[in-house]
């Protein structure tokens, strides 16, 4: 009985088909001569009858065949492999050899760590370990740096909060996962991002588009999973030091131990402060704020010898910040009503657990659930508002993964509930809510190997407060060629909109805040296209990807910041609300040396004012360029890189009716971001040093009517460009991998 608890509290980490009789695990050998893991490789029997694919680590089981079939393993651009009779009750280790196109590819692994996953049926770019390597990385907010896809941005010049955009709509339209775990939804979105430190990841996922069905259904633009460094991994023990011209600080920590053959643990630590106010353009207020943060995590793994897998952990998160006006400096003239300053605090507990069993049967089913629970409290001081909130959320997600008895169908279903109980208020105003939230889905998949995949399903979920939400989500990955693939995806997302929490920047205005009557669901359809292509350049690989994607709402919560001098007015969507997003780009090795990648991308965004008139998003730039190349010497002793970002201009608030002094531009100029950084590696210690924003570029003013943040006129909310100049940074990193 206790067994049976245990498990029914504890997701699947890596459900995948595993085997009965036959198992093993599956690598390649590239032409660099590293031997890397395959997951989701193809391995079926020769009579197309029975069939499985290997998980993320590459392990696979699969029965064994009868009399006269043998087992073929096949990967894209890797040559197949067999397994014939007689056959091993040991595992089997799998090495694949790139075929004859990709042997002519030189790849480094020390190269870019930035690729297009060209399994999965949903366009996903995977970041590495050794790409996020490629900047300071100080969380996951940072780690798209040398990300073209996702853009990063303050979302005031205050509270030093960031802001994720992908396909040029805010990040709370794209789910953020922790191993496919939800994480910081609610009243923690304005600062999740940055609560994952950059030295805990592994790696990071990108999807875009609507997501799979079985995460839930409130992805609407996008998905980003960051799966974290494992207990018992290879590292056993990272230490990194980093600190910045502006005299910011930052510590992390990792250590992992095999406490056992089965069980395993690990370890992390973050901290990180800032003491000293700057204010390089002088207008009295902290260009960042000043403060502290705490995040701990620990985790455990166990791994049993009959199918079964837990793991378990949690994670503690304590921060401040503080801002505003700068007591003492020569450009304050402080006001009756006192200094304008900001203060935020954060603190949030979380536990979750999941655990997977892979049974013996013929059609490799698997049984994993999942349960996470967290509490979040926030309260934040801007000027004379005053904001607390408090949130209690439970996930839990069961899910039930088999196949037909053609290999080449499987589907996976499943239920799951959400709870969220929200408690906020602004100065005198309570708001309180509680959502229940029950689902169930299903969905299909049809995979002809090195051809065509098609991936099918549907939930339906009952929320308490909102009603029955039905989410469709189709995707369609085909193979052209060896060397060409096309995804077509189209579905519908949902999510509940928290007002402030996600949108702090409204705090930072003089202005009154008026909320609309009802808030509604916000709901969702996107569609896309992309391709990709590889050829085979002087020997090398060339990666060309174009894409496109519509995102159109059917009821969007949405902010007026332009027609009312003397507040700010939230509402429902009554009309138009899209987005259309465009992006092409390039990735080639020059030689085994250096590595470059670069794109462009079109964005536009409008919707319906309450006026009637459909006009363009303020704040977000249409065209955007980027540019990165890094360099590996011999023996990877030295790493050099570089990033340029290039901004178009941006439509500014019509702020027509403020007095002169008050009023903005019609559009931005548009700017460049430069950014540097050298490294110097050996064997159990590296160094590193950069730049941030090379050539110093800062938004002129971004705090309008600094100099008396009590007139009615004041706002530090409309942020279109750095608010802080050049940034230099060194480090150290120190590491012991455990021996093999």
């Amino acid at each position: 009985m206790k067994k049976i608890l245990l498990i029914s509290f504890m997701l699947i980490y890596g459900i995948g088909a595993l085997s009965a009789q036959i198992s093993g695990v599956v690598k390649g050998i590239n032409s660099n001569g590293d031997t890397i893991l395959l997951p989701n490789a193809n391995i079926y029997w020769t009579s197309i009858s029975n069939g499985t694919t290997s998980n993320l680590d590459g392990s696979f089981s699969i029965d064994k065949p009868s009399e006269g079939v043998s087992i073929v393993v096949s990967y894209i651009g890797y040559h197949n492999d067999t397994i014939s009779a007689p056959f091993s009750s040991q595992p089997y280790i799998i090495i694949m050899k790139e075929n004859i196109f990709l042997n002519e590819v030189e790849i480094s692994s020390t190269g870019v760590g930035s690729h297009i996953d060209r399994m999965n049926p949903i366009y996903t770019e995977n970041i590495t370990d050794g790409e996020l390597k490629r900047a300071a990385c100080c969380n996951l907010a940072e780690s798209f740096e040398t990300n073209a896809s996702v853009d990063v941005h303050y979302t005031d010049a205050v509270s030093g909060a960031k802001q994720i955009q992908l396909l040029g709509l805010a990040g709370v339209y794209s789910q953020l996962l922790i191993e496919n775990v939800p994480f910081m939804r609610g009243i923690g979105a304005s600062f999740g991002m940055e609560y994952i430190p950059g030295t805990w990841l592994e790696s990071i996922q990108v999807s875009k588009g609507p997501a799979n069905i079985r995460n839930g259904f409130e992805s609407i633009t996008g998905q980003i999973n960051a799966e974290l460094k494992k207990p018992g991994s290879e590292e056993k023990f990272f230490f990194n030091y980093l600190i910045n011209d502006k005299n910011r600080m930052e510590f992390n920590f990792n250590s992992s131990q095999k406490v056992s053959k089965k069980v395993s643990s690990i370890v992390l630590g973050h901290y990180s402060f800032l003491n000293d106010y700057h204010d390089n353009n002088n207008d009295g207020f902290a260009d960042l704020p000043t403060g502290n943060r705490l995040v701990l995590g620990n985790f455990w793994q166990f791994n049993g010898t009959n199918g079964l897998e837990m793991r378990w952990g949690g994670r503690y998160i304590n921060e401040t910040r503080k801002g505003g006006q700068i007591e003492g400096s020569p450009n304050v003239t402080e006001q009756p009503e006192g200094l304008w300053l900001s203060d935020i605090k954060n603190e949030r507990y979380e536990v979750y657990a999941k655990a997977g069993k892979v049974f013996n049967d013929p059609k490799s089913s698997s049984i994993g659930f999942i349960n996470s629970f967290s509490t979040h409290d926030m309260s934040v001081l801007a000027g004379q508002k005053m904001y607390t909130g408090s949130q209690t959320a439970f996930y839990s997600n069961l899910i039930f993964d088999s196949k037909f008895k053609n290999f080449k169908h499987s589907y996976n279903t499943g239920i799951s509930f959400m709870y969220d109980e929200v408690q906020e208020s602004l100065n005198d105003t309570l708001w309180t809510s509680q959502q229940y939230v029950p689902g169930v889905f299903f969905q299909y998949i049809y995979t002809k190997p090195e051809k065509l995949t098609l991936m099918s399903g549907i939930r339906a979920d009952y929320n308490s407060e909102f009603g029955l939400l039905i989410t469709p989500r189709v995707h369609v990955k085909w193979f052209a060629n060896e060397h060409t693939s096309i995804r077509v995806s189209a579905g519908m997302g949902h999510r509940v909109a928290y007002l402030l929490p996600e949108n702090l920047n409204l705090l930072s205005s003089s202005r009154r805040i008026i909320f609309p009557d009802e808030n509604k669901m916000e709901t969702a359809i996107n569609g896309g296209i992309s391709l990709v292509k590889h050829f085979d350049i002087l020997g090398r690989e060339m990666t060309v990807s174009v894409e496109y994607y519509h995102t159109r709402f059917l009821n969007q919560i949405l902010f007026d910041i332009e027609s009312d001098t003397a507040a700010i007015h939230i509402f429902n969507l009554d009309g138009q609300s899209y987005s259309n997003a465009a992006q092409a780009e390039v990735s080639y090795s020059l030689n085994k040396w250096i590595d470059l990648r670069a794109a462009i991308r079109y964005t536009d965004v409008r919707y319906i004012f309450p006026d009637g008139v459909l006009r363009k998003k303020p704040l977000l730039s249409k065209y955007k360029g980027f540019l990165t190349v890094g360099y590996t010497s011999n023996m990877n002793k030295w790493k050099a890189d570089a990033t340029l970002h290039l901004n178009g201009r941006t439509r500014l608030p019509d702020r027509s009716a403020f007095p002169t002094e008050y009023q903005l531009n019609e559009f931005s100029p548009s700017f460049s971001v430069v950014n540097l950084q050298l490294t110097r590696i050996y064997r159990h210690w590296s160094i590193y040093a950069g730049v941030e924003n090379l050539f110093g570029f800062t938004q002129k003013d971004p705090i309008i009517s600094a100099d008396n943040p009590y007139s009615p006129y004041f706002d530090s909310g409309i942020i279109w460009g750095p608010i802080s100049g050049r940034k230099l940074y060194a480090g150290v990193r120190v590491f012991f991998n455990r021996k093999k």
